[in-house]
């Protein structure tokens, strides 16, 4: 029996895909008593996406979807095919250690409890990224980190400084973790079911973590295993407004389903007020800088969106497809 399906949801980034699937072979091969099946869902790439898994030495299952459907949607494409007692959803910009794959069904399979596993995320240089985050809410819209960190500890990263200080491979109970490697047990999978397809891109893995926990299963953490994790590379860096329409889109909708309609009032209006200040205060020093001149036109855009009532559009998948056909000319 197959001990770990890993799903890989792509789109238009063959040459970090490349990067994922090495890792995994490296995994793979230094553990070759794990049974591990990997499975590449491509998001319509415009790229050569789908020729770069196909070559892989992995021998991925790979299949091409001709629409952009979302994150979420892929995910659930490759959860419908899988054969592995467990599940790993694994970021397409996102390169894992090669402990990571059986240190993780190890944990998955001594403690029956833990329906999610999380592990340390790191930039490139290995600085470390924030691998935990609290369920949004009134506090977490209202109040600074540092307070919420003594509110809700579970909801924050130990405060780790560099690649290896502070690793003690530890587990912890946590509120959420972020979705670049994020361990699901079979049974857990059953339970919760699918992903919510009505998160595009973002916030599906807060949501999949808080029906876990309504499930009475453990969200852990592993601060002893790390991943590489090139973050915005697919999307903030190509379409950056788009990407932050889209994340504020998805933040309303868990805020509505999670917290009722009135937090969701809130929070729209707490960001829209501090959008307008982000707006004013970029103003003088875009006058003079490149840079701030690209944050205000974000900003000023996020405004607009926000006062036209939060239209459908511009629509993510499609102002994805348009910075990538424009970087290919």
């Amino acid at each position: 029996m197959i001990d770990l399906t890993i799903v890989i949801p792509s789109h238009g980034t063959s040459d970090l895909l490349a990067g994922c699937l090495a890792s995994i072979e490296k995994a793979c091969l230094d553990h070759p008593r794990l049974r591990v099946e990997t499975l590449v869902i491509d998001n319509a790439s415009r790229d050569d996406s789908v020729e770069v898994a196909r070559r892989s030495p992995v021998a991925p299952r790979v299949v091409a979807l001709i629409r952009n459907k979302g994150f979420a949607a892929a995910i659930n494409h490759g959860l419908r095919l899988r054969r592995g007692r467990h599940v790993l959803l694994l970021n397409s910009d996102a390169e894992i250690e090669p402990d990571v794959l059986s240190r993780g069904v190890e944990i998955l399979d001594a403690s029956a409890d833990v329906g999610v596993l999380g592990i340390a995320l790191l930039h490139p240089d290995g600085r470390p990224q924030r691998s935990i985050h609290a369920f949004p809410g009134l506090q977490t819209e209202l109040l600074p980190d540092p307070v919420l960190r003594l509110l809700r500890p579970n909801g924050f990263d130990a405060r780790v400084r560099s690649r290896r200080s502070e690793a003690t491979n530890s587990t912890r109970a946590v509120e959420a973790i972020r979705g670049a490697v994020f361990f699901i047990r079979g049974e857990c999978l059953a339970r919760v079911g699918p992903f919510d397809e009505g998160y595009f891109f973002f916030m599906e893995e807060t949501d999949y973590c808080w029906r876990t926990r309504a499930e009475g299963y453990r969200v852990l953490y592993c601060d002893g295993l790390r991943a590489m994790h090139r973050l915005g590379a697919s999307s903030k860096r190509r379409a950056p407004l788009a990407t932050r329409i889209e994340f504020h889109r998805s933040l309303y909708r868990f805020l509505e389903d999670r917290r009722g309609p009135r937090v969701a009032a809130l929070a729209r209006s707490v960001r829209l007020f501090r959008s307008v200040a982000s707006v004013i205060g970029l103003s003088m020093p875009a006058l003079a800088s490149r840079r701030a001149r690209r944050r205000l036109a974000e900003r000023w855009g996020l405004v607009l969106w926000h006062l036209r009532g939060r239209p459908a559009e511009p629509e993510f998948a499609e102002a994805l497809r348009v910075a990538v056909e424009r970087e290919g000319t």
